[in-house]
């Protein structure tokens, strides 16, 4: 079996896995699932419930199935529900979230609707970015919450918020995105990454939702005078992840590994090694071989014949600890898509 066929395998696989993880009383996703005990755990997380909407959404359209899109409907009314207007803005309501309500959380709304069955839901699509919009500051970061506490989460809901005005630029070409993540990549380069701001547990993180919102903005505004810059941003970033070793941690010691960061951090570097694979041979290269190294592992970690039948075409937090959580199936399933799109071949 060659590469291509055995992702799209395994890719099928997960989608049979996120069918298993609906709740058959709330018509929507369970979070955590222990296959130990073959239960799942009742914990909240919305940002992480709302973005595996969208996930599960990108991997129907990959494999051309709509068998969960029953459950992305359900899921989107029951959120949507609980918008509330604010300064002519849609953001979602913090009494329904449990937790202060975010660009995090609007981000991944608008993304779920982005993908979500047609007709587009064009109102709140917009007011749900015109909120992010607003977040925006004079020096081109983004303010995280809507109400007055501090910020936090700088490394993760920036680039998630910018991905998701990318979309909706990519979308509906409204040139107020577009100009909103260039000035925002500008900021979190030149006044976050390269002052030092990034912690080295989080870089991987932080690159790649910044890596996402490039390639996504590099493929809807090819001729944006930006693009140069952001590219070779996103690149300095990826090019200390690997020279810290990340990579050869994953071939040498795969059983000290986080599955969600290893999938993170393919994610953000299939989308770099996209940009550059026509440009820069060398780096590419070296791209590549670290991809296939991340990808060994993916490959390695999914449940795919042994364990509870809830459990096979999931991932585990790592080859020791079964425990499946949906956002980290979320990010695995998005690194084989994108390694697939990018013909990276396992060894």
């Amino acid at each position: 079996m060659d590469t291509a066929e055995l992702l799209n395998q395994r890719l099928n696989l997960v989608y049979d896995w996120y069918l298993g993880m609906v709740n058959r009383h709330t018509g929507r996703f369970e979070y955590l699932y222990i296959p130990q005990t073959d239960r799942f755990v009742r914990e909240s997380c919305p940002i992480r419930e709302i973005a595996s909407l969208w996930n599960a959404s990108v991997l129907g359209e990959f494999l051309g199935r709509n068998e969960l899109q029953f459950v992305i409907e359900t899921s989107l009314r029951h959120h949507c529900e609980h918008l509330v207007e604010r300064d002519g803005c849609l953001i979602l309501d913090t009494k329904h979230l449990g937790e202060p309500s975010s660009i995090a959380h609007s981000a991944f709304l608008l993304l779920a609707l982005l993908h979500a069955p047609p007709p587009l839901d064009k109102r709140r699509v917009t007011h749900l970015a015109e909120g992010i919009l607003r977040q925006q500051q004079i020096d081109g970061s983004y303010k995280i919450y809507f109400d007055t506490r501090a910020d936090e989460g700088k490394e993760l809901y920036p680039g998630e918020a910018m991905l998701a005005l990318a979309e909706a630029y990519r979308r509906l070409h409204d040139t107020r995105y577009l100009c909103s993540v260039v000035f925002g990549l500008g900021y979190y380069n030149a006044g976050y990454f390269r002052l030092g701001q990034v912690p080295d547990n989080l870089l991987v993180f932080f690159a790649n939702w910044q890596s996402q919102a490039v390639r996504l903005l590099a493929d809807a505004a090819p001729d944006v005078a930006a693009r140069k810059d952001v590219t070779a941003y996103v690149c300095r970033m990826l090019d200390r992840v690997i020279d810290r070793g990340f990579y050869e941690d994953v071939e040498r010691y795969p059983a000290r590994q986080s599955s969600v960061e290893v999938a993170c951090a393919l994610e953000g570097l299939n989308d770099t090694y996209a940009l550059v694979r026509g440009s820069d041979a060398a780096r590419a290269e070296r791209y590549r071989r670290c991809l296939r190294a991340g990808l060994n592992y993916l490959l390695r970690l999914q449940c795919t014949g042994a364990g509870t039948e809830r459990e096979r075409g999931g991932f585990g937090m790592s080859l020791g600890d079964q425990t499946q959580r949906i956002d980290v199936t979320g990010h695995a399933a998005s690194a084989l898509m994108k390694g697939l799109a990018n013909a990276i071949e396992c060894v």
